[in-house]
């Protein structure tokens, strides 16, 4: 990575401000303060140190909360001041010694929360290249529902945001993320004592100041992922519904098979998943969700036999492993706990909902990943026709695969051509992927693309000549039914830093830069498909 890079993204915006300033005759104090707040964590995190002390200099004299009025005419030298900086950085590398490259494994995911998009966009590289999962939010309200529908381990909250305040965020989080052991870190130029403690009050693991000190920061980093994974090498418990968590199912569904295959006792898997859940969360809220996660196990405990093991699997989706029992007598099973939890009505703000769920049944055959495969078939089956029904997997039957739907809208035939060779090249037993191009959006837009049983992703070109990319992901995005099924990551160049940030804020996934390796992208569209269909 060239700081060069960053200085120049960082040079443009301090122009742009500049520009749009001198139109004025005056600022307020407040504007400058905020300003030189964006200024002094980028600069310093990407190796300007010299501009990062010049902004704390300024800083310590100014207030956020004062709207006092600055003339324009006063502030020439202060503006001659920092271009000097701009232009007096030079050009190296960020050195990322060999012992941290792709120091983390697959299952690091982070969220990003501030934006900065200089900031931002530094980070996100660097931690890529240390081998994470990184997603961007650049306002509050984003970063809650990614934090909700994502469920990243890491959350990096920036305390100024422009929607609301990084406090406000994590009053919003801060208990699922207990749940979850997910790491809360707050950072900000701002390192106040009142504003430390207001952290850690509202459930912040970590106040980090900006600028960046990478030398500290990785170590760190690496230090919490390893605490992450020794805490859950030890947890057995789903920390929200006290039912057995995804690693101890992994371990269980091992020793059924062991068991089965020396004395022959059969064993049934239930995968079952609740209907509409999101809209849940959506309509009252994630506590409420939360609730209707918890009451779900306890019928389940409540119905199960003592031998019998329930497990979150992930989201709102669960296991069951019955033994020594046949599928039929597990539908049995299951219309108790269908009938008993159909029956709770739940209140929130005034409103009362009731909740449905829909399942699918396979007994082990000499293979779990198959039994898992096949049971996730039957339940996909049971969404498919209808929701609140239990499906039983018969290999007889033609069940129906989960289907994956990889869409490329790019005005260039070159790069659609290349990257459909490759996105073909994916197969997966248990997924019917298909991979179908697009000239331009509003070819795009008015064909009869989408299903609501069905999951996309859609890569999208930022610049096309008869329809901006931002415009057809804006179409997109206003459709609530398709929002929740469809992820969209954009494809751009560096020099196009603005349609990035305007990406983001209408809601795109996640953005790929130009210009790109095919394999690179296959890898990014298999990351963001195990979130889709989880």
């Amino acid at each position: 990575m060239k700081r060069k890079d960053y200085r120049q993204m960082l040079s443009e915006r301090v122009e742009t401000t500049f520009s749009e300033w001198q139109t004025k005759d005056v600022i307020t104090e407040s504007e400058l303060y905020n300003f030189l707040h964006m200024l002094k964590g980028t600069s310093g995190t990407i190796g300007m140190e010299a501009l990062s002390i010049f902004c704390s200099s300024h800083l310590e004299i100014l207030s956020l909360e004062n709207d006092n009025e600055i003339a324009m005419s006063s502030l020439t030298n202060f503006f001659d001041k920092i271009s000097s900086f701009l232009e007096g950085m030079e050009e190296n590398q960020v050195i990322i010694p060999v012992t941290y490259q792709q120091r983390f494994d697959e299952e690091v995911f982070f969220l990003i929360i501030d934006d900065d998009l200089e900031f931002v966009s530094y980070v996100k590289e660097l931690l890529e290249a240390l081998g994470a999962q990184v997603v961007i939010a650049l306002n509050g309200r984003r970063g809650i529902d990614q934090f909700y529908s994502m469920r990243p381990n890491f959350v990096l909250i920036d305390l100024f945001l422009p929607d609301m305040s990084g406090f406000d965020v994590l009053s919003k989080i801060s208990d699922t993320a207990m749940a979850r052991r997910a790491t809360l870190m707050v950072t900000s130029v701002d390192q106040s004592k009142e504003n430390r403690i207001k952290a850690y009050e509202n459930g912040a693991m970590d106040f980090i100041g900006k600028p960046l000190d990478l030398e500290v920061f990785l170590p760190y980093l690496f230090n919490r992922d390893k605490m992450r994974k020794t805490v859950g090498k030890s947890i057995i418990t789903d920390g929200l519904t006290g039912v057995g968590n995804r690693k101890y199912f992994d371990e269980a569904i091992r020793h059924h098979a062991e068991l089965s295959d020396r004395s022959g006792v059969p064993f049934s898997l239930v995968m079952m998943d609740l209907d509409h859940f999101k809209k849940i969360n959506d309509s009252y809220g994630h506590p409420a969700g939360d609730e209707v996660l918890r009451k779900l196990c306890e019928v389940i405990n409540q119905e199960k036999r003592e031998v019998d093991q329930a497990f979150r699997y992930g989201g709102e989706e669960f296991a069951i492993l019955l033994s020594g029992v046949q599928a039929e007598k597990a539908a049995v099973f299951l219309e108790r706990v269908r009938t008993k939890f159909n029956a709770l009505i739940f209140e929130e703000a005034g409103y009362s909902f009731s909740v449905t769920f829909s399942a699918g049944i396979a007994m082990y055959a000499e293979d779990t990943d198959k039994l898992i495969s096949t049971a996730d078939q039957a339940l996909y089956e049971a969404k498919r026709t209808g929701r609140n029904r239990t499906v039983i997997f018969d290999e007889k039957k033609s069940l129906a695969k989960r289907k994956l739907h990889i869409i490329i809208v790019d005005d260039d035939i070159l790069v659609r051509e290349v990257l459909q060779r490759k996105l073909v090249e994916w197969t997966s037993p248990d997924i019917d992927i298909t991979v179908e191009t697009y000239a331009n959006g509003p070819a795009f837009l008015e064909a009869d693309w989408y299903s609501p049983e069905e999951r996309y992703i859609v890569l999208l070109d930022g610049i096309m000549p008869e329809m901006d990319g931002l415009e057809v992901l804006g179409r997109l995005k206003k459709n609530e039914e398709v929002e929740k099924n469809v992820l969209v990551s954009m494809m751009t160049a560096r020099t196009s830093d603005a349609d990035i940030k305007a990406a983001l804020w209408l809601g795109a996934d996640d953005y790929i830069m130009k210009p790109f390796r095919s394999e690179d992208v296959l890898a990014r569209i298999q990351q963001l498909a195990s979130k889709l269909l989880n």
